[in-house]
Formats: structure tokens, sequence, C-alpha cells
């Protein structure tokens, strides 16, 4: 938790991370990426990608059906008209003029909404937010496309190597298979699940190198591919270790370093806009609580901006009832990230981006059990 994942820059978590990030905790919401001049928003819902009639760019879809020669320049004016005599969308009026079938449109719905993400692929550098108050309505979405399958197709397309090359480990090093519930071997495709099966329990990648009948710009696709889906990678800490009991002093530890993230977040609200800060933060934890773990429901705001818990909880996975690590630290992160979008909503984007990108360098923490 040494920053908000939910907002950041590709330079240090890269799209097909974020993606899996998302995909993993199912997350509902807007992710909103910008670099230079380049703006782009992509909905999910459950953490899978979706496409509602309401965000839909229809000038690069029409673009799009267009290129793929699905429909002619005369098409597209068609349907604009009749949208704007019917009141319509013109996706509507594509299918009312029989220009395509149902059955293929919404097969090219789901096509572009893949192709708009694969150019970020190969993005060092972009700025992101995602947004869990930007609902769509799973039930309305015109079509829902598997992140990890925009994943797998994006890390296949990718021709920008420095990405790949920095986001795994060096040929010196180890490359361990790591037990994920997620993912059957028969999930794979059958390249991938080749070279997974020559990693075995664990292997050295220089080895792999050798006896892969691969080139070795596609062995390290794959294995940035499994780097991703947290199959394999260098030793860490197992899933048992984020379930671990801490010590009261490590969980006090955490909570001071946590609350200087708020006590920022509140000051620099407090500047901009007064006394009325209290109460716009209050609001934002009532907002939240429904969201919270059992254990947090009593937490309150203090005057200067400090969440207050009435007792410090206990992290021991083996008695019922107690809070279990990786629900506390989600927990602390949800409430960050309610903050933060309470920055963007009563201040704007430039403040929002400012005060995350601080409190990476804020609150620090160390314990010898847990890397965060």
């Amino acid at each position: 938790m040494e920053k908000v994942w939910l907002s950041g820059n590709f330079s240090e978590s890269p799209l097909p991370k974020l993606l899996y990030r998302i995909w993993k905790s199912k997350r509902t919401g807007r992710l909103d990426i910008k670099k230079e001049k380049i703006e782009k928003n992509f909905h999910f819902y459950e953490g899978n990608m979706a496409l509602h009639v309401s965000n839909i760019d229809f000038e690069s879809f029409f673009f799009f059906l267009q290129n793929q020669k699905h429909i002619h320049f005369s098409d597209r004016e068609k349907c604009e008209k009749q949208a704007k005599s019917k009141k319509t969308s013109p996706l509507k009026a594509l299918t009312e003029l029989d220009i395509i079938s149902s059955l293929q449109l919404w097969s090219l719905l789901e096509s572009f909404l893949i192709k708009e993400t694969l150019p970020l692929f190969d993005f060092a550098e972009a700025k992101y937010f995602f947004d869990p108050a930007q609902e769509i309505n799973g039930s309305n979405s015109l079509v829902s496309v598997s992140s990890l399958e925009v994943i797998r197709k994006g890390i296949y397309q990718m021709k920008n190597k420095d990405i790949i090359h920095s986001h795994i480990p060096s040929p010196e090093e180890t490359l361990h298979a790591y037990p994920n519930k997620s993912f059957l071997l028969s999930d794979l495709n059958p390249n991938e699940r080749y070279v997974f099966n020559l990693i075995g329990e664990k292997i050295k990648i220089s080895q792999l190198y050798k006896i892969c009948e691969m080139g070795r710009n596609e062995v390290n696709r794959i294995i940035f591919l499994f780097t991703v889906l947290r199959l394999t990678g260098p030793p860490h800490r197992t899933l048992e270790s984020v379930t671990q009991e801490l010590s009261k002093a490590e969980i006090h530890n955490i909570l001071e370093s946590f609350n200087k993230k708020c006590t920022y977040i509140f000051k620099y609200i407090s500047k901009e806009i007064g006394p009325v800060a209290l109460s716009v933060l209050e609001k934002c934890l009532k907002d939240i609580k429904p969201n919270l773990p059992a254990q947090l429901q009593s937490i309150n705001i203090s005057q200067e901006g400090k969440i207050n818990l009435n007792s410090t909880p206990s992290t021991n996975p083996s008695l019922p009832g107690e809070i279990k690590l990786e629900e506390f630290l989600n927990a602390l992160n949800e409430i960050l990230v309610s903050e933060l979008l309470t920055v963007k909503k009563t201040l704007g984007d430039e403040h929002e981006s400012n005060i995350a990108q601080n409190l990476i360098n804020i609150g620090k923490w160390n314990t010898k059990k847990i890397k965060f």
C-alpha cells in the first residue's frame, strides 16, 4: 500500500498489469488514461471490459467498420440521417437499415473494444485513474469482454520490447511457478502450455532460453504474460504470507503511515476550500462505509483528518471473526481511493493527480513480514 494503485503511471504499472488487477479485484468503474494529447477511457463491470451505447465513440467505430470494409461511406451517411430523423443511435440504424446483421454487429463491437486498447500496451508512460463512481449497469452493456482475453491479445501484439524486458526477471534469475487457482493448464494456449511445462516448479531463465524451441523474444513475451497473470515469477511471498498475523505494533505502524496520507489529503483540501473540507471528507467516509469489513464500521474522522478506529484490529487468520491482513490493507486502500475521488470531484483532475503523486512518498513504512 505504498501508493493507491488505482491512480498512477504506466511506467510503474503497465497496462496489462493494471488490467489484471482490475479483473482480479472484480472492479466496476471507468479507467481514464492520458498521455500528452491522447485521452482514452474504458468501462469495466466486475473486472471485465464493458461497452455501453452511452460510451461508444461512434466516429471511431464507424471508421473501424469502414476500414474493415464492412460498410461504405454512403452507409455511414444513411445511418447518421436515420439516427437523426428517428432520434435513435447510429448503432441501431445499422440494423434498421439492414446494413449489418445483429449477429455480425455484436461480434464487431467486441473486436472494436479490444482493438481500441491494443495501441496502449506499447505506452511506456501514461497517467491513469480508475474511477469506481463511474458505474454502468452490467445488464445494459452491449458487450462484455474478458480482461484476460484483452491482456493476452495485447501482449502478443506488443512492439515495445523494452516494456517487456523491464518487467520480467533477468536471465540469471530463477523463474518459479506460483500456485494460482484462477487458471488451469487447459486455459493456456498450446505454445504457453509448452513453456509452462518447461518451467516446471522452477528454472533459471538462461536455461529456459537454451532448451526452449522458441526464439528469445517470444520466450520473453510469454514470461511477461505469465508474470502479469501471476503464474510465474521470482520467489515472493505466498498466499499464506498475506493472510498471516501481524503484531499490534506492526498494525499501529501501518495505521500511523496510513493516517499521514489521510492528514495530507485533509490539509490539501482545507487549503483550497477552507473549513468545509472536514464535512466533505466526513461524507466521503460515510459513503465508503458499506464497502468496508464489519470490523471497520465504527471508524470516524478527526478534526485533523485522521481516520480513527475504536480498537486496533487483529489479523490472526486462525481466529473466527478476525480480519485478514489482506482484507485490512484493501479496506485502507479503499478509503484512500475514496478520498482521492472526492478530491477529483471537488477540486478537479490536476489536484487529484498532484495528491496521488505526493502520496507515494508520504507515510512510508517497512515491516519484516510484508513487502508493500
